[in-house]
């Protein structure tokens, strides 16, 4: 089912792209937000993001690769322990072809690979749609994603995205450049989430960044802050030695990080940005970990920064967080 599946995308894909060779059409660009449930007893949620590339063959179909991050919220946690050993964190990379049969209405299909984190490993994945595509950019769909290595990673969720033609990804122009023309900025923000592992662990921070222009489009980033997680967890886990012997090791999680970051913005548009940072975490209980945040936002003339970040800590006693970020610029 899965190969006919794949099969029946990828000859609708090429025959579109032949058909389309002389035809100037437009291609597009979307973020989406994907919300969901699990299909199995292992996990309760899923939750992710995405990046589309759209390009639109005629009026009927539309070719798609689409890549993003999506995390299964275990419903083991609370337990200290996790039936598969670990959360599952994929990465996704998928073709897909969309067809319209009216005007917004459309018929989906998506086959690929979900590049998985720890023990998961890469899994085929395939992923059936029907939805909603509206003149203004929006949206909306439902879908059955399916990571075909377990029985466990499937999901029925909702897919939010917001889409927008290449020809609006132009460079900053120098009179309106929210770069501001190779100024430096400092920037102040309030960041308020939640425990990816568990929304009852709230999550509050601030940071404070320093903005430097590299182009019209891109911005080197420098920033420091603190975040403070309103629970603690007790974590168990055994290490083997080579003659077959575990030894465990009993912590309860920390609640207070400093994270220092450096990083880039991209700017797609006038306001939109994409953004990666990485850094170094010094947490309580002289704890230290690797950081890297990726992030995607809109950052307004007025000096006003709005986003949503993503915090993955590579120590097992600082737990990983989704936050909004409400922030503002000051020029320097």
């Amino acid at each position: 089912m899965k190969h006919l599946f794949s099969l029946f995308i990828l000859l609708i894909f090429s025959s579109a792209v032949t058909k389309a060779q002389s035809n100037d059409n437009s291609w597009r660009v979307g973020f989406g937000i994907n919300a969901g449930v699990a299909t199995s007893d292992a996990f309760k949620y899923a939750l992710g993001g995405d990046i589309r590339i759209q390009k639109d063959f005629n009026q009927r179909v539309s070719g798609t690769l689409t890549t993003g991050f999506s995390h299964f919220f275990e419903k083991d946690h609370f337990a200290n322990y996790s039936q598969y050993g670990s959360p599952y964190n994929v990465i996704p990379v998928k073709l897909g072809v969309k067809y319209f049969v009216g005007d917004n209405f459309y018929l989906g299909g998506e086959a690929g690979a979900g590049f998985a984190f720890e023990q998961w490993g890469t899994s085929f994945l395939w992923s059936p749609s029907v939805g909603m595509a509206f003149k203004n950019g929006i949206d909306l769909s439902l879908k059955y994603e399916d990571y075909t290595k377990d029985k466990a990673t499937k999901t029925l969720g909702l897919r939010l995205a917001y889409g927008f033609g290449t020809r609006s990804m132009t460079a900053h122009k120098k009179a309106e450049s929210t770069v501001n023309d190779g100024a430096t900025e400092l920037g102040v923000s309030f960041n308020a989430g939640s425990d990816v592992n568990s929304s009852d662990n709230k999550v509050l921070g601030g940071d404070i960044t320093l903005y430097k222009p590299l182009t019209n489009n891109l911005v080197a980033t420098f920033s420091a802050g603190y975040t403070h997680m309103n629970r603690q967890y007790y974590s168990t886990y055994g290490i083997m030695d080579s003659k077959g012997n575990v030894y465990y090791n009993n912590n309860f999680s920390v609640r207070n990080v400093v994270p220092v970051k450096v990083g880039l913005r991209l700017f797609l548009g006038d306001i939109f940005y994409l953004g990666g940072e990485a850094g170094v975490a010094f947490a309580s209980k002289r704890n230290t970990s690797f950081v890297y945040t990726p992030s995607l936002g809109f950052k307004f003339k007025n000096g006003l920064d709005i986003g949503a970040k993503y915090d993955n800590y590579g120590n097992r006693l600082i737990q990983d967080a989704v936050s909004l970020k409400l922030g503002y610029h000051f020029k320097l």
